[in-house]
């Protein structure tokens, strides 16, 4: 759905639609939503998970980027079963509320059997155990509601969340911050995993990237911490989810332990995780970096035949143990349920190409690789045509954005007009 926001925004409103019309009262959202009322094979698990709420806001803002349609978090929806209704924002609301008290004592978020990592079922099955991407996760969907917040003129309701946020960072730092990267997690008997001293499952991608997407990393440690991820995690087809990869089962993590080291989640280039990490790299300005996980995921001609698969989409993981299993690493999973796309796309418009929506209008921003001196994208923005050429240019420091030679002040193109095409040309320094 939040991919469709940058193709045919209205199905990723009648998405959020029919999501938020099955969202309970107290908040929470079902292990799954139901895409037709008669469907027999219902939800996709019904173990209790606690990390459905983060992506409303996180779909939301792209919606709201793409369209700037604030009038829909006015429009009223019901809950699951009949009786009360309330408004797109107030659903919204709620399910930031039921994420707060979904925290423990050290508010940190509580796993539950499972977060984004659908078999790590162990973790805090007796109630106790947190998750630091969870955790991390519930930051930035605080941030996200904190921006719309804005967008609609609800500025202590905005303050309240950023404060929030700002309070489960510095919980964030000082529960799983160890040995210069973040762990996944704390098991309901009090221990730390996804660290250094662990033999298997060492470090973990996804609190890496999303530590640094809520803003829980001091950019200062970020080159640091990028330097591990390259030591630990990458390999020619991409950067694994975990390693190294389980070979044994780890009873307080659960079933991803059990799976075959380098499949799925125990160890894959999972590119959705991948992506997840490039997006996060862009908001940091490592454009270099983010271009090498997008370019990691695609099949090339010189490693075609070891990923087996042709080039014409993103498959869910790659094999990864990359050195406990070389034979087999990289070989595509052919598996292309996965939201690995969306965030490839927007990872690509709005972090590489730089082309961001905004209250106003269209933000320019671009990131290319060091090693491009021009790129030229055509961007279908709020019913206008934007035809946009960026090249290098050794006399100019930072982005300088015009059309027809007007410079565009904060490199923003505003009062856009419907059925329009704009020439834009976009002058980065070297």
């Amino acid at each position: 759905a939040m991919g469709m926001a940058y193709l045919r925004s209205s199905t990723t409103k009648d998405a959020l639609t029919v999501a938020l019309s099955q969202q309970n009262q107290d908040g929470s959202m079902p292990d799954g939503v139901l895409l037709h009322a008669e469907a027999e094979l219902k939800y996709i698990n019904q173990i209790p998970h606690s990390d459905h709420c983060v992506w409303l806001p996180i779909c939301l803002m792209a919606y709201l980027s793409e369209t700037a349609d604030t009038d829909f978090l006015n429009e009223h929806l019901p809950f699951a079963g009949e009786g009360e209704k309330a408004t797109v924002a107030e659903h919204i609301q709620r399910a930031m509320i039921w994420l707060k008290s979904n925290l423990n004592t050290e508010g940190l978020s509580l796993i539950q059997q499972g977060d984004w990592c659908d078999p790590m079922n162990m973790v805090g099955h007796k109630g106790k155990g947190v998750s630091a991407w969870l955790s991390m996760a519930t930051s930035y969907a605080w941030q996200q509601w904190a921006e719309i917040c804005i967008w609609h003129q609800q500025t202590e309701r905005a303050d309240f969340w950023q404060a929030a946020a700002t309070a489960l960072n510095q919980a964030i730092r000082s529960a799983f911050w160890k040995d210069d990267w973040f762990g996944r997690g704390i098991t309901d008997d009090g221990r730390l995993f996804g660290i250094a001293a662990n033999n298997e499952g060492k470090m973990f991608l996804n609190p890496q990237s999303w530590a640094m997407l809520c803003k829980a990393l001091d950019k200062q440690q970020a080159p640091n911490l990028i330097e591990h991820i390259r030591e630990h995690l990458y390999t020619p087809y991409g950067p694994v989810m975990l390693a190294p990869a389980f070979t044994a089962m780890v009873e307080d993590i659960g079933r991803v332990t059990q799976k075959y080291p380098g499949s799925a989640e125990n160890g894959s280039v999972y590119n959705h995780a991948a992506a997840f990490y490039a997006f996060s790299l862009y908001q940091y300005g490592y454009a270099d970096e983010g271009h090498k996980i997008l370019s990691d995921m695609l099949v090339k001609p010189q490693d075609a035949l070891q990923r087996g698969q042709l080039p014409i989409f993103i498959p869910n993981y790659y094999r990864g143990a990359w050195k406990q299993h070389p034979t087999h690493a990289g070989r595509s999973s052919q598996l292309f349920n996965t939201g690995t796309t969306a965030w490839f796309y927007r990872t690509l418009v709005e972090g590489l190409f730089g082309l961001h929506g905004t209250v106003k209008g269209l933000r320019i921003a671009p990131q290319l690789p060091s090693d491009w001196q021009q790129a030229s994208v055509t961007r279908r923005f709020r019913g206008a045509i934007f035809n946009i050429t960026i090249t290098r240019n050794e006399s100019v420091v930072g982005t300088v954005a015009s059309i027809n030679d007007h410079v565009l002040a904060n490199n923003e193109i505003s009062n856009i007009v419907p059925g329009a095409t704009y020439k834009v040309n976009v002058k980065v320094g070297l």
